[in-house]
């Protein structure tokens, strides 16, 4: 298959980064854009946190920035410009607008093994999500192990 906009979910993981490269070299090989994604998720605060919501969404999304500037690096490697997004909101319902968005024929992510928290906060694994994903975008999920 022949590829025009790839979509990579990033996180700053080492499965994260290993996505971000297979990413770009898909996107080298292809002629493809690619497009890095990090999503800034705080539902978690909406239980109650004495953390003033804005200060922690604030402190992620500098996280994020800085996370797309390291994916960046890494596409950057593969002579690879890529584009960098950085959304607000649930980490599914964010891929879904970019994907959407970008009209991509690819989302890459990383295989994120979860802690129990963050299995609780994102609802499950990511392999957990990619039957939806392919079902309410209609675009290929490629997970890197």
């Amino acid at each position: 298959m022949e590829y025009r906009n790839i979509v990579c979910g990033v996180t700053g993981s080492a499965h994260a980064q290993k996505a971000a490269l297979e990413a770009a070299v898909l996107a080298k090989r292809h002629n493809a854009n690619l497009i890095y994604v990090y999503v800034v998720d705080a539902t978690f605060l909406k239980g109650g946190t004495m953390l003033p919501p804005k200060d922690v969404e604030t402190s992620l999304e500098r996280i994020g920035r800085h996370i797309l500037e390291l994916a960046e690096q890494i596409a950057l490697t593969q002579g690879v410009t890529p584009k960098k997004v950085l959304k607000r909101g649930t980490v599914l319902d964010a891929l879904k607008e970019v994907v959407t968005e970008e009209k991509a024929d690819l989302l890459v992510l990383g295989h994120e093994k979860r802690t129990f928290f963050e299995k609780a906060m994102f609802k499950g694994n990511v392999e957990d999500h990619v039957q939806e994903l392919k079902q309410q975008t209609g675009v290929e999920v490629n997970v890197v192990r």
